[in-house]
């Protein structure tokens, strides 16, 4: 064929108006096809079917005309670097598998033709390795990197956003030379960066656990600004991810953009970008506007039923962690979805959803509760001391008493993986036992000893250092409550009882509430003496307020009253309350020591008015036999 047939020919196949078109010449001319019509052809192929308006054949047949391009290429002996480039980006393009034999044939040429790639060449062949799962030598991955750092100044944004994007896909941990060559044309060309490329790259940095330089994140913050209104959802989620998952802090200003933006394109958001938007925030520490917040809820409620596990728990997680309260219309929306797909949760995401519904204070339905338990049993070997810790914890907070057979479950896991237990977690768990077996109303749970004993083990061989005050705290309550299934040493007990004397102490020191004020006015306009802030004979509790009443008799008659916020209650979405682990182990200790208590909660207590508030505590009052 002469040089001038040839070209008509390519000039034929990349024309050619559609796929069946483009098969009809193949066919035609594939004795006569060389490796640049081939490439043509196939990149051609690879265009033609991404359209709908220009895709006539079916896959069997559109696969048929591939497979006599790939026989003719396999007769070429060595193809030169453009077509090696235009074929795998075509076949990435086209969903061939990364161990499809030319993909396989292709990238062994790599090595060969590398030092004739131009940037964008060295940018498309990476990105077709990753996005078809093809895991490239070791040779030709080097030789990239070093053809790369030859031409790095020839990068354009597209290029440079692709190549770190393609090696996070990949798991490939490029040298530091690159990374840094990288960078350093970033930081050049950086205001041609469009959304896609800033997104992508903050991505890939995040995902390879790559931290850039402080110079280049606030270049590309910079450039994030000057084009927030062109990102897409996707965009918006990656980026305040990848800041999450790096630990950078980006300014005030950036992520108010962020946020005006996410509001004016909210209605586009998907379950991932959802999830991993709110879980970004909770992981940096940001509190969103409120406006934001209730538009991103709105929208998930739009788009629940799509959710999987880990949106589902990576929301509930995000929302306790921020302090954010969700609406109740939310949270049974996120109830109703997780009995949809329970059996498809992870250990780490059944341990977050109930860690994060007992840190929000939110009651779910027993329906779920069970549903949640039944697959914990299916999956019990995997999970790991942390979901282990969080789980029971959860329980514990919540008052939810688990099956025996759960429970048994739970413990066996316990002592398989007790070793890997931190402080963190091993308190918890301590705390969490004594909570769930202080509990008297229901059928009485019983731990088995060895797993108090592992747990006891490994709390004495921990640096005393490295535990937190509240863990101490913890250790010396759950003391408290299990006696002697649970005796510490001497040095681990005087520490924890140190730690609580702290707290006690702190209770005393800090400021009434409003709740406490106005039952105190209360109390003083029906003439009740009261010592506030009082300590237990004991010295375990600190009360709100000793009432010291008279009897008909006379004689006198002690009244506790303690004064319940929000933190004391937890909350179904039904609307109705009920009062936490701890508020109710606090009561049954308290009434132990011969007291009785009145809890003025708090939700009950701010729908009153000042003379319905003064009749109800004379009525609670008369009830307990204080005279008023």
């Amino acid at each position: 064929m002469s040089a001038a047939a040839a070209r008509m020919l390519t000039s034929r196949i990349m024309n050619a108006p559609n796929d069946g078109a483009l098969a009809d010449i193949v066919k035609q001319h594939i004795n006569e096809l060389n490796e640049i019509h081939v490439s043509a052809a196939v990149s051609r192929i690879a265009k033609l079917t991404a359209s709908r308006g220009t895709r006539t054949l079916r896959k069997n047949q559109r696969d048929s005309v591939l497979v006599l391009l790939e026989e003719r290429l396999r007769g070429f002996r060595n193809i030169r670097a453009r077509n090696v480039a235009n074929l795998l980006w075509s076949y990435a393009k086209l969903g061939y598998h990364g161990n499809h034999s030319m993909v396989h044939y292709l990238s062994d040429q790599v090595p060969r033709v590398v030092n004739d790639f131009n940037s964008q060449e060295l940018a498309n062949t990476v990105w077709a390795w990753a996005t078809m799962g093809h895991q490239p030598s070791a040779r030709a991955l080097a030789t990239l990197e070093r053809r790369i750092l030859a031409c790095v100044d020839d990068f354009e944004p597209q290029h440079l956003a692709n190549t770190v994007w393609a090696w996070a896909t990949m798991g490939h941990e490029p040298s530091a030379r690159a990374l840094a060559a990288l960078e350093s044309r970033m930081l050049a060309c950086v205001d041609d960066f469009k959304p896609q490329e800033l997104a992508n790259t903050v991505w890939a940095w995040a995902t390879m656990g790559h931290q850039p330089s402080p110079q280049v994140l606030a270049a590309l913050e910079r450039r994030i600004l000057a084009c927030v209104d062109a990102f897409k959802p996707q965009n918006l989620a990656n980026t305040v991810w990848a800041w999450a998952t790096m630990g950078h802090q980006p300014s005030a200003r950036a992520l108010a953009a962020l946020e005006h933006r996410m509001l004016a394109c909210v209605d586009d958001f998907n379950p991932q970008t959802l999830a991993n938007t709110v879980w970004a925030w909770a992981t940096m520490g940001h509190e969103p506007s409120a406006q934001v917040l209730a538009a991103l809820e709105r929208r998930m409620l739009a788009c629940v039923d799509d959710f999987i596990p880990q949106h589902l728990a990576n929301t509930v997680w995000a929302w306790a962690t921020m302090g954010h309260q969700p609406s109740a219309a939310a949270l049974a929306a996120l109830e109703r979805r997780m009995l949809a797909c329970v059996d498809d949760f992870d250990p780490q995401a059944l341990a977050n959803t109930v860690w994060a519904w007992a840190t929000m204070r939110h009651k779910p339905s027993s329906q779920v509760l069970d549903a949640l338990e039944r697959r914990m049993l299916a999956c019990v070997d995997d999970f790991n001391s942390q979901a282990l810790a969080n789980t029971v914890w959860a329980w514990a907070t919540m008052r939810h008493q688990p099956s025996d057979k759960v429970l048994g479950a739970l413990e066996r896991r316990m002592l398989a993986c007790v070793d890997d237990f931190n402080s963190q977690a091993l308190a918890n768990t301590v705390w969490a036992v004594a909570m769930l077996m202080n509990n008297i109303e229901g059928d009485k749970i019983t731990i088995n000893q060895n797993v108090l004993d592992r747990l006891l083990h490994q709390l004495e061989a921990i640096e005393f250092s490295t535990v937190e005050e509240q863990h101490f705290q913890q250790i010396f309550q759950a003391h408290h409550l299990l006696g002697d299934r649970f005796k510490p040493s001497a040095a681990l007990l005087d520490q924890a009882r140190e730690a609580w004397a702290k707290q006690l102490a702190s209770i005393s020191s800090s400021p009434q509430s409003s709740l406490e004020k106005e039952v105190a006015a209360c109390l003083d306009r029906l003439g009740i003496t009261y010592d506030a802030e009082a300590l237990t004979e004991d010295g375990m509790h600190r009360i709100d307020m000793l009432a010291r009443g008279r009897n008909d008799d006379g004689g006198e008659r002690l009244l506790v009253i303690e004064c319940d916020g929000p933190t004391h209650f937890l909350q179904a979405s039904d609307g109705t309350y009920r009062i936490d682990g701890s508020t109710y182990a606090r009561n049954c200790d308290l009434r132990k020591l011969g007291l009785d208590v009145l809890c003025v909660a708090w939700h009950e207590w701010t729908s009153l008015t000042k003379d319905e508030r003064d009749a109800y505590l004379r009525r609670e009052l008369q009830e307990r036999g204080i005279v008023v």
